[in-house]
């Protein structure tokens, strides 16, 4: 390859991981909504995949989003293909994720709802069954 060219490359080559950092960079959860923003990150694996759950038991909903080098990848190989690579994980995975996290915390659960706030982040809400001690 001619010198030129092969400097022509490297440059697109910087360009494309530059641009794709950038687009990584808004995969990270740093504009959680005010209702999570002291809520705790827990790391949860799932189905070969690594999850970051904010979890607010005390309102039955939680944030559910993947890992950041899941995400950034996730983001990047939709950006370098414009979109034509769809590579979201389904609502379905998600929630099976959502309800192994809460079943692994020792609730039983179901979740009621879930929103796609922004890719890759799901909102769930969920319901626990109660469970009662009778005091002697």
């Amino acid at each position: 390859m001619r010198p030129a060219r092969r400097d022509a490359a490297v440059r697109w080559q910087a360009c494309v991981a530059f641009a794709a950092l950038c687009l990584g960079a808004c995969t990270a959860p740093q504009q959680l909504s005010a209702d999570y923003r002291d809520v705790p990150r827990t790391n949860f694996k799932h189905a070969n995949s690594t999850y970051r759950i904010f979890d607010k038991p005390s309102a039955g909903k939680l944030i559910i989003t993947r890992s950041v080098g899941g995400a950034m990848s996730d983001t990047m190989l939709r950006g370098v293909t414009f979109g034509a690579y769809n590579n979201a994980v389904p609502q379905a995975e998600v929630e099976a994720a959502v309800l192994a996290f809460l079943s692994g915390s020792g609730r039983t659960c179901t979740t009621t709802e879930g929103t796609k706030l922004a890719a890759p982040r799901w909102e769930f809400t969920y319901s626990c069954e109660v469970k009662f001690t009778a005091a002697p």
